[in-house]
């Protein structure tokens, strides 16, 4: 075996040797006038190559040849390669964009041809003009040739940097890319303090890119300039309107030859001393249009935009009461799905379920992927019942519409479960028939009525006049001591601040006194109502409006980090679980309660640096 691979191994080197290839490399953009370096690259040893008639270009200088070489060991042989170069300085005659025509070179007897290349040829500058000090040699770099940029101003600059979007106009939650890069017509030694703009209005998702170790050659609006890309960007603008991109900044080195005080025979041999020279640079301010999503948005919609698609689906179809049954929605595509909503769900009445749990899948550039919302829902009560298609609604920039998908119903048959230790089971009522109680039948009332002596009269008694001057005197008290309260308490956000850790601490304290005597229901009760109350009066947001995913939103935009913010919604879950599954593999209360004033006193010390006032201990 070992034998049979060396042989294989050596015959595949022999082949690839055997393939000669020959390449020719220049730069894609050149002036009109200026030599430029053209080298023709063959892996065996060959001729001379044999230019055909080049009407637009003129080999100006042959600037030799060059021969490299190369050994590895393939299998128990050594393979060595050779590489040829051959230099020749091209001159083009005119603008426009011309093809290289193929070089042919002779190995072996045998003909080989290069492919043809194209070069885009630009204006040369005038015949009178000086070269800037610093000014970069003929280019010599092979980098694609690429088209005017109008977004680009130039100015006539040597050297500017330019934020460019990859469009200006666009719907609210579309994403765009801008590209922050430097143009330079001179040499550049180093790039410092480099202030790129704060992109307000837009959520931000930086992309990786590689540090800027050379510039390429580029023909901007008809002049020739060497670039480099600094930063890369993904942007998705959070408001309708018009956007403005601020100015980014830098300082750049410029190498520049200067003379010594004292004149030495050096000065006129090495062109005297160099020296970098700083220049700051600054970008023009950019803008961007965001138009609003047009009128008509459906009911499913939940701010989806893009090329998206969902998938539902359940783990199981048959089961028993309170057995729970996992129900996952997926939305995926392209577009923001960092940003988009859970879909609306009809559950049965019967049926409890929890908040969902969110897992976000996004690629390198967050403008694709997936975001998944897994419901734990449990069934009650025994029955077969129906869970109703859910609807989906996503904006199209491309089609400029909303579109609607729906899922297909799935039908859940639930068996009667096991009767839970302490849980009282009602035989054949479940909520649905609980709707329609005390709609057929009037109860007769069994107290006595009131009857009054004939002749007696309210009205001008000491009761009737008193009736009517103390609800004024009531009233005249509450507006006085309302207006009090609202001075006093006139920063309500404030107030509920300060007053989070105190009722926290309060409910705490009655879990923990609910744990000491074993009630462990009451405990998983109190234990998140501390929790949530503490969330809502930190973040000034009431607890009918409050959720998981504004929550955690809001706890982000108190500077508190997504660790801390994780594990502050991971013990709500875990309480909530422990609270209603009816399920014996719940965490252990003393555990539980611990981890609860854990999180609140790292949420404490995140938001205003104080101690919590209950310990764990």
């Amino acid at each position: 075996m070992k034998y049979f691979l060396s042989v294989f191994f050596f015959f595949l080197s022999v082949w690839i040797q055997a393939q000669v290839n020959v390449t020719v490399e220049c730069p894609r953009v050149v002036r009109v006038g200026e030599p430029f370096q053209l080298d023709v690259k063959v892996n065996a040893q060959s001729s001379a190559p044999e230019f055909p008639e080049m009407p637009t270009f003129k080999i100006v200088r042959n600037m030799g040849m060059q021969q490299g070489y190369r050994s590895y060991f393939s299998g128990n042989k050594t393979v060595s390669s050779v590489t040829v170069t051959y230099s020749y300085a091209i001159q083009a005659s005119r603008e426009g964009t011309h093809e290289i025509p193929p070089v042919e070179v002779t190995v072996d007897r045998k003909k080989y041809q290069s492919a043809p290349v194209q070069v885009q040829v630009i204006a040369g500058t005038s015949p009178g003009q000086p070269a800037q000090q610093g000014q970069a040699p003929p280019q010599q770099e092979s980098a694609t040739a690429k088209p005017d940029n109008p977004q680009v101003k130039t100015d006539h600059r040597d050297i500017f940097v330019s934020v460019i979007p990859s469009r200006t106009k666009i719907y609210q939650g579309e994403h765009i890319t801008a590209t922050l890069k430097l143009f330079s017509k001179v040499n550049i030694s180093s790039i410092n303090h480099l202030k790129p703009p704060n992109f307000e209005g837009f959520y931000k998702q930086e992309l990786e890119t590689p540090p800027l170790r050379s510039l390429e050659p580029e023909n901007v609006n008809g002049e020739m300039y060497r670039t480099g890309v600094l930063q890369q960007v993904i942007l998705f603008p959070q408001k309708s309107g018009t956007l403005t991109i601020s100015p980014c900044s830098m300082e750049v080195g410029v190498p520049q030859r200067v003379q010594t005080r004292s004149y030495s025979l050096f000065d006129d041999l090495l062109g005297g001393m160099v020296q970098t020279i700083p220049r700051e640079v600054k970008s023009h301010a950019v803008a961007v249009t965001v138009m609003p999503l047009p009128e008509g948005k459906p009911a499913s919609f939940t701010n989806g935009v893009g090329q998206l698609k969902m998938d539902v689906s359940v783990n199981k179809t048959e089961m028993k009461a309170n057995d729970p049954v996992t129900l996952k929605v997926v939305i995926s595509g392209s577009g923001n799905i960092k940003f988009v909503d859970a879909p609306r769900i009809n559950f049965p009445p019967d049926f409890d379920p929890f908040d969902p749990k969110i897992n976000t899948s996004l690629n390198a550039t967050a403008t694709a992927g997936s975001k998944t919302f897994e419901y734990l829902i449990i069934p009650r009560h025994g029955g077969t019942y129906k869970l109703p298609s859910i609807e989906f609604s996503y904006f199209d920039p491309q089609a400029r519409q909303y579109k609607t998908v729906h899922s297909e119903e799935y039908i859940l048959t639930v068996e009667k479960g096991d009767e839970q230790p302490g849980t009282t089971v009602i035989s054949g009522v479940t909520r649905e028939d609980v709707k329609f109680l005390g709609k057929d039948i009037r109860y007769i009332k069994p107290s006595d009525m009131a009857l009054y002596r004939s002749g007696d009269h309210f009205f001008g008694t000491w009761g009737f006049c008193l009736w009517y001057i103390l609800p004024l005197l009531t009233f005249s008290f509450i507006v006085y001591f309302r207006r009090k309260y609202i001075r006093k308490y006139a920063d309500a956000a404030l107030v509920k601040n300060r007053r989070a850790s105190r009722y926290a601490a309060r409910r705490l304290k009655q879990a923990r006194a609910c744990m000491n005597s074993g009630q462990q229901a009451k405990m998983y009760e109190e234990l998140s109502r501390a929790l949530w109350g503490y969330l809502s009066d930190k973040l000034n947001i009431p607890i009918a409006e409050l959720s998981k995913e504004n929550g955690k939103l809001a706890m982000q935009q108190h500077q508190v980090d997504d660790a801390s913010a994780d594990e502050f919604i991971g013990v709500i879950d875990d309480c909530e679980f422990a609270r209603y599954a009816p399920s014996k593999e719940v965490a252990d209360m003393k555990t539980l309660y611990d981890r609860a004033v854990d999180v609140i006193n790292k949420m404490q010390k995140a938001m205003n640096n104080s101690q919590f006032p209950i310990s764990n201990t």
